[in-house]
């Protein structure tokens, strides 16, 4: 798995319609990184989270060109998401956000990642809240059922409802929709996500995320 970004040089970017820019692939060889950046008119190995922004990031994963789709979509999303709140993306986030996910080679590492950013999507504001719950990822279970009658039998075959409890149930359905909404499951193409605890770490004070445009 690699990222293609088109990064600028920030101040540039903010003040004039004539500002350089440059595609690179993430990961890249540290000494092509900085000639990268000397073309942006930036120290690499003195890069601030003031310095850059990045336009686009596309998710290249080979083996999964439909991941590499909805998960390009999702960071997509948050960078306009963040430019129409007034903040840029910088690098340095959208680099760490990558070695996160590099090593999600599980298709339902993959799977939870996309349910997580597609439910949250009112609580990501900027790729700092994207990488907060991708570091709590493991505060979510995702249980893969497509309506609320498949879930219910999910949840009955692996014991998490008794059988004494199906009593009051004319059908599934309403017995998998209650379920869902007493423990604040969210529906996504996915499936049923649900935040099992609480995320170890608040969000970050704004003037940490990027700045103002």
């Amino acid at each position: 798995m690699y990222i293609r970004i088109d990064i600028v040089n920030k101040k540039q970017y903010e003040v004039s319609d004539n500002y350089k820019e440059v595609k690179i692939i993430i990961p890249k060889d540290i000494e092509e990184l900085k000639k990268d950046f000397l073309y942006l008119g930036l120290d690499y190995d003195s890069l601030s989270i003031q310095d850059t922004h990045i336009k686009e990031c596309d998710v290249i994963c080979r083996d999964n060109p439909a991941f590499s789709a909805e998960l390009s979509g999702e960071i997509n999303n948050i960078i306009v998401r963040a430019s129409e709140s007034g903040y840029t993306t910088p690098f340095n986030d959208i680099n760490k956000f990558y070695d996160l996910i590099k090593g999600f080679e599980k298709e339902e590492e993959r799977d939870k990642l996309l349910a997580i950013l597609e439910a949250k999507r009112e609580n990501i504001e900027n790729i700092k809240d994207a990488i907060k719950f991708v570091e709590n990822i493991n505060c979510f279970e995702l249980i893969e059922a497509e309506n609320t009658e498949e879930l219910a039998r999910k949840l009955i075959y692996n014991g998490e409802i008794d059988m004494e409890d199906l009593i009051d149930y004319a059908n599934l359905d309403r017995l998998g929709d209650e379920y869902a909404d007493d423990k604040g499951m969210i529906k996504t193409e996915q499936g049923f996500l649900m935040q099992e605890c609480d995320l170890k770490c608040d969000l970050e004070q704004e003037d940490e995320f990027g700045g103002d445009m």
